[in-house]
């Protein structure tokens, strides 16, 4: 290629790659499925961690199918959750993220709406048409389940605890963790959780049991599958004898109690499988003491070095013992049970004829650095031991070491086996905001995890962008049930955020999440304050005022006119945050100016305090109404020209410009019509009252006539009264309108 064509097709290139790159970075920051959520809740985060979220918070997926959840826009409030799980709303609501099944106690499957809020209706949980029956099972994804039911939770054939509602996430290692309550836990071990004799769902094997029916959850993904519905067939019958007599004769002696007590719960199918098989690893037989190491038990042992699974283990032990008189004794391992800084051990030795002596050295091992962190002897008698010391979130195994003495000239024999990885728990602390006022909060704190071996556990309280300072908590905190913390001495109107401190016997010090921003009131806060014109012509004005430091003794409202005149007013009504007025002012349309003034006492000095809040917005007071005083047509007295020009010079001088002379010509006994008139609803009913006083006065005014008034098709509401010259002349006039039940709604002036 000429280096003329390298260098066009180079320079073509840089435009398409710059607008591929632009392209992408748009894509990439793109969001769907965008949800505000409606309350405050928890949900688990990408690494099963608990996560709280505020009413607000938006919920979205990005260009990748990743779950978000977002406080705003900014790139560091997000936090990503697990693709397809529960959002657990306050009130006992339910959201997921995505549309899944939910498979009925018949088998039958139907999609569950993602994105919406189910609301609990006693035992179920509804959307609309879209129902979460009771003992129904929802698919989330792979070995992740949530079972809406009450249970008893099992592993290894033992009664652990009971549960609520649980969700259900198994890993390919046959951990299962478990949710429920805002608390977690974590198991190895086969799981079985049993609703009732009739309803057991194994959580190992992903089957949903119920009378004869057995339903393969692991089969759903969206349609429904008649295949995974089944009656239980001879073949599966033929297959549990079998197994039973294969370990009939690891079972005959000290196990015969475990199998009765296993019996009772055969629908339970506990003891079956462990995980994904539990991992023997690198079995060992190394010689005591006081053994020679050598002879046929030695070598059975040796065998053993090279066997890593834990079924093939037992099953090489049994054919082994097939050859020996005196059995070599076999541990067997319920379950795991880590929890955040321990891990308990299930487990138990068939051993027919007593081979086993001394203790049982159990020893948890951090896979990260190699070390033994702690070891627990137990006797032959003990069937658990907890492991303490370990660390939040870390990976260990336990290794076994055991001795027995077959009788022969070999002496004491070890053997060391190890169990199957495990991880034990994160912890998270979760803050629920009580009460907040301007110098205090109440904040409930709990652990989403028990944790063992605290020494002690304080709260951190930092002022935002300030100083902070430590409370102690007590034991209702430690023991796993949270602790109401009532924090005092704070500053009004100030952010404040909370974070869990814990330090272990062992020296740790661990330090959990920190709270939301949880903001104190201030001391006097004007929430709002309005003022608007009702539909009846009455000013209102509405306000949220509070205060810690101070007592309201009296509201009361300024009013100025568009000349900075104080506009006076008549109260309708009045109560807290409402007061609703009637100006007096003799414009028909005038833009007042309101200003809110409270009357307060300092609570603690008694000292009175006048707060003052203007209106920022003008009230446009339109009466929509009008009051007219004129003569009666044809009064006018017969005059000359002159007489005329005369009387209009008169009026000129005397009454202003603004009389007109038909008035001042009228004669001593002339009448005028006083006319109401003001436009309002069709069909409405007023009460108005003609008031007057004397000219020139500021004397009270007194009412002289009463009507009652319906607004015609128009909404046009109208009267008229005829009144004398001296009365006109004498008195001020106005009309004051009240509606049926009483209720002043303004004044009309002449």
């Amino acid at each position: 290629m000429k280096p003329t064509w390298k260098i066009g097709v180079i320079v073509a290139a840089v435009p398409l790659i710059i607008i591929s790159v632009i392209l992408w970075g748009s894509f990439k920051e793109a969001r769907y499925d965008l949800v505000s959520l409606p309350s405050n809740g928890v949900v688990l985060n990408d690494e099963q961690e608990t996560l709280q979220f505020q009413k607000g918070h938006t919920l979205y997926r990005s260009w990748n199918e990743d779950q978000l959840i977002a406080k705003n826009d900014e790139d560091d409030t997000r936090s990503k959750i697990m693709q397809s799980t529960i959002l657990y709303l306050d009130k006992d609501a339910l959201m997921f993220t995505k549309s899944v099944p939910v498979i009925d106690i018949n088998g039958v499957s139907t999609k569950l709406k993602g994105r919406q809020v189910y609301e609990s209706k006693g035992a179920s949980y509804q959307y609309k048409d879209s129902e979460i029956t009771e003992k129904s099972v929802v698919k989330l994804a792979n070995r992740q389940y949530f079972l809406n039911a009450e249970a008893t939770l099992y592993l290894g054939g033992k009664e652990i605890k009971k549960v609520s509602k649980p969700l259900l996430l198994i890993d390919k290692t046959g951990s299962v963790t478990i949710y429920e309550n805002k608390k977690k836990s974590r198991y190895l071990g086969h799981m079985t959780l049993k609703v009732n004799d009739e309803t057991v769902l194994d959580a190992s094997n992903e089957t949903y049991t119920i009378g004869e029916r057995k339903i393969d959850l692991a089969s759903f993904g969206g349609t429904d599958n008649e295949k995974i519905v089944v009656k239980k067939d001879e073949k599966e019958a033929n297959d549990k004898a079998a197994s039973d007599k294969t370990a009939a004769k690891d079972n005959q002696s000290s196990d015969e109690t475990s199998t009765k007590n296993e019996s009772a719960n055969s629908g339970l199918n506990a003891t079956k499988k462990y995980g994904n098989e539990i991992k023997a690893g690198s079995g060992s037989a190394d010689t005591g003491t006081n053994g020679s190491g050598n002879g046929t038990s030695g070598n059975a042992q040796k065998d053993l070095e090279e066997i890593d699974n834990y079924e093939a283990v037992l099953k090489k032990i049994e054919d082994l013992n097939k050859k020996l008189e005196r059995n070599i004794p076999v541990l067997r391992i319920g379950y795991i049970a880590p929890g955040v800084t321990s891990a308990k051990v299930n487990y138990k030795y068939s051993d027919p004829n007593n081979t086993l002596i001394g203790v049982t050295k159990i020893s948890a091992v951090d896979e990260k650095t190699g070390k033994t962190i702690n070891t627990h002897y137990g006797s032959a008698v003990d069937t658990e031991a907890t492991l303490t010391g370990l660390s939040p979130n870390g990976k260990y195994h336990l290794e076994f070491t055991y001795q027995y003495d077959l009788g022969t000239d070999k002496g004491i024999q070890e053997v060391k086996m190890k169990s199957d990885s495990f991880t034990t728990q994160s912890v998270s602390a979760i803050y629920q905001m009580q009460s907040v006022t301007s110098t205090s909060i109440k904040v409930n704190i709990a652990l989403d995890a028990q944790i063992e071996g605290i020494k002690r556990a304080r709260i951190k309280v930092k002022k935002v962008n300030g100083d902070s300072f430590y409370m102690n908590v007590g034991t209702n905190f430690i023991n796993g049930n949270g602790e109401l913390l009532n924090v005092t001495g704070l500053d009004p109107g100030t952010a404040y955020q909370f974070q869990t401190i814990i330090e272990m016997k062992n020296g740790e010090t661990i330090e959990l999440n920190s709270s939301e921003k949880y903001y104190t009131m201030q001391s006097t806060v004007l929430r709002s304050l309005r003022a608007n014109l009702s539909v009846n012509k009455v000013v209102q004005v509405e306000y949220d005022w509070a205060s810690t430091d101070y007592t309201l003794n009296q509201a009361t409202v300024e009013l100025k006119d568009e000349e900075n005149s104080e506009v006076d007013y008549k109260i309708v009504n009045q109560e807290k945050g409402n007061i609703r007025l009637v100006p007096i002012t003799d414009e028909e349309t005038v833009d007042l100016e309101a200003k809110l003034v409270l009357k307060t006492t300092n609570n603690d000095t008694k000292e009175s305090k006048t707060f003052e809040y203007p209106i920022e917005q003008d009230v446009q007071y339109d009466k929509d109404a009008k009051l007219t005083i004129s003569l009666t047509p044809f009064q006018t007295e017969e005059n000359n020209t002159k007489q005329t020009e005369e009387a209009e010079q008169e009026a000129t001088r005397n009454a202003g410009l603004t009389t007109k002379i038909e008035e001042v010509l009228a004669p001593q006994n002339a009448t005028y019509d006083m006319k109401f008139s003001m436009q309002r609803k069709a069909g409405e009913t007023y009460r108005i009252a003609f008031e007057r006083r004397p000219v020139g006065t500021s004397d009270s005014w007194t009412s002289f006539s009463n009507k009652e008034l319906v607004a015609d098709e128009t909404g046009l509401v109208s009267y008229m009264e005829i009144i004398s010259r001296i009365a006109k002349e004498t008195f001020d006039y106005r009309i004051a309108v009240y509606d049926t039940k009483g209720a002043l709604q303004l004044y009309v002036y002449q």
